[in-house]
């Protein structure tokens, strides 16, 4: 059998799209919120990910209370059948920032972005205080970059927890 033109990358906006609609209300049901549906290829395998958190945290019983139904309704979906590994769960501490949404939910907060530079990339860690749909581009402590150069940007909230408490000249720099 040819295989379809563009194969499962080109399949992926209406995956996540078709994801996002039959997720989203069984989400809510639970109080919680969606934060994003990934349909990507890690290695031979395509993991669709349906990512949702909650203000108070969850623990893996609240989390297994959502998963289920969720898991359920996607069987019985077609695009299924394109999916390897579902996961359903939370994002965790360094939410991956893809959407408006994330950009505009996060301003002021610190992030880690790795970029693409003519020299291969490096990593950009600051205070996210500007975004802009229009322009395509984040600002990280006053530094304008733009988003098709970004392989990826997450939330780095971790970090700044521990910023005070790390202050020692006895701690390794793994910033290798």
């Amino acid at each position: 059998m040819a295989k379809e033109k563009g194969g499962k990358r080109a399949l992926a906006p209406k995956i996540e799209e078709q994801a996002e609609k039959l997720a989203l209300p069984l989400i809510e049901k639970n109080g919680c919120r969606l934060w994003d549906v990934r349909f990507e290829k890690e290695g031979a395998m395509w993991y669709l990910r349906v990512l949702f958190d909650d203000e108070k945290g969850l623990d893996s019983d609240s989390c297994e209370e959502i998963s289920k139904p969720i898991n359920d309704l996607f069987d019985k979906q077609s695009f299924i059948e394109q999916v390897d590994i579902l996961e359903i769960g939370t994002p965790g501490i360094y939410k991956r920032l893809r959407k408006p949404r994330h950009f505009l939910e996060c301003m002021d907060k610190r992030v880690t972005a790795q970029v693409k530079t003519e020299k291969g990339e490096e990593f950009v860690t600051g205070i996210l205080n500007g975004y802009s749909e229009e322009k395509e581009e984040i600002v990280i402590d006053g530094r304008s970059i733009k988003l098709s150069r970004c392989i990826k940007v997450n939330l780095d909230e971790e970090t700044d927890e521990y910023t005070d408490l790390t202050d020692s000249d006895d701690r390794e720099d793994i910033a290798e």
